[in-house]
């Protein structure tokens, strides 16, 4: 799996007055992409963030048309992948400016803009600012597949790269533009913008496995109550949120460990003849789950572009669904015969259910985990066991989405280089060949533990969503899993999904929380926040006697010394209800449980 490549230009703010210099500043980038073609580093697509005219007027999008059709020949990546978003300088200011301002000061909370947001005849209004970018779009990439949002605002591009399934996010964060500094802090992007967007991108039957975002503003010029749900969502949904308009380039990671969504602010690919103007080369190595971006950047000194830094970032593969033990440890023994020995263990491996590895040491071999291995000096078990483990990675991805069989004829070459490795040992040490047999014998019991559960990675990751209090994702990945044979899986599944929707702020979805814990409760699996949620729900819509029904139901199924769970909800109902009969049945219904524990 080759690493997948993609350009990221901004501002290069096209006009007439400035065509002699930009044409001499453009022709010396298209020249280095060119010459990094002629190297091998091909891109894949190229991304546009904005600023692609300097006023947002008719005959500088002829220009800007020129400069696609050279860096188009330049790079060899066809119009239909090259995706743009707008920027500030492309709204024609000189339109409408009495509907943008009265806009502005009417637009002052998340539940104004989500009206505008709707569409309809105001939001139409107020993009004909930009509709001279819009007709340059339609006409020139008229051929480009791009899905849009109900709003007119944004849009999703599917690509397919070697397996791997990518979703290109456009986001227009101009259509709330003015421009200059009185925009700073004054912006919107509009959360309902990115939940349709977003939610379009991931719709369930052509899931994606990375989700490139792009907006021409940086989160920081948002009006604060729209920057922190709009930066949250794009934060913990897409992989990539590349922008413009600050005019130098920065990279910055998201998560603990610098491997969630990576934000690019692109410099300006040209701002004057004078100025350090700049692109980007961005490289995805899912194999080896890492990030690079290298800036390259114009020396006005000598009229070229060159590379000024490389930086690498790690990329964690989110597991949504991964094969059991034993599935993979069936089909690596059916891809070659001679990892049989310990295909268990390098399966257990693989799924990091162990975690130790040989390594190498002065006379023998010890074991060790990852980390250890990674201090040691180069050496050719080293390099192979990074390999090995690489292969994670293409199993993550690729999991049912090609057979298990295929993934390994296509990507398995250094497991079988491993097991080669490991088979020379145990030929050198008898002792070695002793341990290794052990965590294999290890891996085999581990597998027996876990055989029939292939659903243990997807509930972890539904009770991380949970614990984080995602309820739009948790909904999301629940829904895939609702249907699965595996029966403890399906009814997990369904429990997350409740509860997922017992969160939501819609009628609708109460109502169907409180369908799925009513078929909960009725499962001999059945948890006892299954009962307790279904009664609170109920309580909250008013179906007073079904609540009570689902305390008392939840007293008698559940040991005496839980009964203080449902006798504090039942006093909510008495509370909400003043019916005091309810308390003294609630009471000797729960004095008979205890007689009878």
């Amino acid at each position: 799996m080759l690493p997948i490549c993609w350009l990221h230009i901004s501002d290069i703010h096209v006009r007439e007055r400035d065509s002699w210099s930009q044409d001499v500043v453009l022709t010396a980038m298209c020249e280095h992409i060119t010459r990094q073609c002629d190297k091998g580093i091909t891109p894949d697509f190229i991304l546009a963030t904005g600023d692609l005219a300097f006023s947002g007027k008719v005959d500088e999008y002829a220009l800007v048309a020129d400069f696609f059709d050279a860096l188009s020949k330049a790079s060899g990546v066809s119009k239909e992948r090259i995706f743009c978003i707008p920027g500030n300088h492309d709204i024609d200011r000189d339109r409408l400016k009495t509907c943008f301002s009265g806009t502005r000061m009417f637009l002052k909370d998340q539940n104004r803009i989500d009206g505008l947001l709707e569409a309809g005849e105001d939001m139409d209004t107020l993009l004909k600012r930009q509709e001279n970018y819009r007709d340059f779009l339609n006409s020139y990439f008229s051929e480009q597949d791009r899905t849009w949002t109900d709003d007119g605002l944004a849009y999703v591009s599917r690509l397919t790269i070697q397996d791997v399934r990518l979703a290109i996010v456009g986001m227009d964060s101009a259509w709330f533009a003015e421009g200059g500094l009185g925009d700073h802090g004054k912006l919107l992007i509009g959360e309902r913008q990115v939940i349709n967007v977003l939610n379009l991108a991931q719709e369930d039957h052509d899931q994606p496995h990375i989700i490139v975002g792009m907006a021409h503003h940086p989160f920081h010029l948002l009006q604060e109550f729209d920057r922190l749900r709009v930066q949250n969502r794009i934060e913990r949904t897409c992989q990539f949120f590349h922008c413009g308009h600050l005019h130098e380039p920065e990279t910055r990671t998201y998560g603990l460990r610098g491997t969630g969504c990576l934000k690019l602010a692109a410099g300006a690919s040209f701002e004057t003849r004078e100025h350090h103007n700049t692109y980007s080369i961005i490289m995805l190595d899912l194999l080896h789950a890492l990030r690079t971006v290298k800036t390259i950047r114009y020396n006005p000194n000598n009229g070229v572009f060159s590379s000024a830094s490389s930086e690498e970032y790690p990329i964690e593969v989110i597991i949504t669904d991964i094969c059991s033990l034993d599935e993979l440890a069936n089909a690596m023994k059916n891809y070659r015969e001679a990892l049989s020995p310990w295909a268990h263990y390098l399966s257990a491996l693989l799924l990091d259910q162990k975690a130790e590895l040989p390594i190498p040491t002065q006379n023998n071999q010890t074991f060790g985990s990852f980390a250890v291995l990674e201090t040691q000096p180069d050496c050719e078990l080293k390099l192979k066991t990074v390999a090995f483990m690489a292969f994670r990675n293409a199993l993550r991805f690729l999991y049912k989405r090609i057979p298990l069989a295929e993934i390994f004829e296509r990507y398995g070459e250094a497991i079988e280089q491993y097991g080669a490795a490991l088979a020379e040992l145990c030929s050198a040490y008898p002792a070695f060949k002793d341990r290794l047999a052990a965590q294999e014998n290890d891996a085999q019991i581990l597998a027996d533990a876990r055989l029939g559960e292939p659903f243990f990675y997807t509930g972890d990751l539904l009770t991380e969503l949970a614990t984080e209090g995602d309820w739009d994702l948790l909904r999301k990945r629940a829904q895939r899993h609702v249907d699965s044979p595996n029966l403890s899986g399906s009814i997990q599944a369904k429990r997350m999904l409740a509860l997922s929707y017992a969160n939501s702020h819609e009628a609708a979805d109460k109502k169907t929380a409180i369908d799925l814990y009513q078929s909960l409760a009725e499962e001999e699996s059945a948890e006892i926040s299954d009962f307790g949620n279904l009664a609170n729900l109920l309580i909250e819509a008013g179906n007073i006697d079904e609540a009570k029904d689902a305390v008392l139901g939840g007293i008698e199924k559940f040991p005496a010394n839980q009964a203080d769970y449902f006798a504090q909800i039942g006093h909510k109902i008495v509370e909400a209800t003043g019916d005091r009969n309810f308390r003294k049945q609630l009471e000797a219904i729960i004095a008979e449980r205890g007689k009878r524990d």
